[in-house]
């Protein structure tokens, strides 16, 4: 092979590495899109220093609470039900429930969430005792509202003829409202002449979920019967004509009560040709949560 050969070789080789070299960084940089979802509905937190981590006995403190609600659902007056435990003996003249007094507006691009200051006490008192040493102990609070999750997507309905597709995920990042209960997965099967529509409701949040029949306060008291309710939600399904759910219990219907779990909803197929259809989802329930704060109190 002659000089000018080898050179002529040699930059032929060179350009074809450097052309796979960028193909496949072409290809690296393509990831496929993940769905996220906004799980965030009431919030809430102790304010600072009301109460302080350490007491003093004798001393007087108020115990205070901001909430907002950064979710999709607005929350009516009295709706949203807070209580405080582990506090025992501990302190005295402190409401132990507190329920919301505003509407509590759901959070938009155009609007900020509604937002309260609860007040527990305004004078709270460790009570006198001959203390040796600090005594530690922890504050619970819990919430428990009536909150719901809409959801909206399309789906295809027909054996998908080229005007819209039977396969792939139906739910994507924004479909959901924000709120911890979402429908993580929406897809579409054909069997026969049947379509099978089947989404599947999952807890994204920290919390539980409650039938929103449950009675807040019987609830924190561990009662047995609203404990059952644990799990469940009420479902509203809207689609075309035709389409029928089977819900709790084997139940058929476009509205009623399941599991937090896969739903199947199913269609009897014409010969019409297919077509892009909106396809809704509302979720109502009662949410729970907590948070903890530690608390010391000082010996005299």
């Amino acid at each position: 092979m002659g000089i000018e050969k080898y050179r002529n070789f040699i930059v032929i080789v060179l350009v074809a590495l450097i052309l796979l070299i960028f193909v496949s960084g072409q290809q690296g940089c393509k990831k496929e899109q993940k769905t996220t979802f906004n799980t965030t509905a009431l919030t809430m937190a102790f304010v600072a220093d009301a109460p302080p981590s350490q007491l003093v006995t004798g001393e007087k403190y108020p115990i205070y609470v901001d909430i907002a609600n950064n979710g999709g659902f607005d929350i009516a007056p009295g709706n949203a039900h807070f209580f405080l435990s582990g506090i025992g003996n501990n302190l005295q003249n402190v409401e132990l429930h507190v329920q919301n007094k505003n509407l509590l507006n759901k959070k938009t691009p155009l609007q900020e969430g509604g937002k309260e200051r609860l007040v527990f006490a305004t004078q709270a008192i460790p009570p006198e005792r001959n203390l040796p040493a600090a005594f530690n102990f922890t504050v619970r609070l819990d919430s428990c509202y009536k909150y719901a999750t809409l959801v909206q997507t399309s789906i295809c309905v027909g054996k998908g003829d080229g005007i819209c597709s039977i396969a792939g995920e139906k739910i994507a990042s924004g479909m959901n409202s924000a709120a911890p209960i979402q429908v993580t997965s929406l897809t579409e099967t054909i069997q026969g002449n049947k379509l099978y529509v089947t989404f599947k409701i999952e807890n994204k949040g920290t919390g539980e979920v409650y039938l929103p029949s449950t009675d807040c306060t019987k609830l924190q008291a561990q009662d047995i019967d609203e404990k059952l309710k644990q799990n469940q939600v009420e479902i509203a399904v809207r689609a075309e004509e035709g389409f029928v759910c089977t819900l709790q219990g084997g139940a058929k219907g476009m509205n009623g009560i399941t599991e937090v779990r896969q739903v199947t909803c199913e269609k009897v197929l014409s010969d019409a040709m297919s077509h892009a259809a909106p396809f809704e989802i509302a979720l109502s329930y009662i949410y729970k949560e907590g948070i903890t704060k530690p608390l010391t109190i000082l010996p005299p």
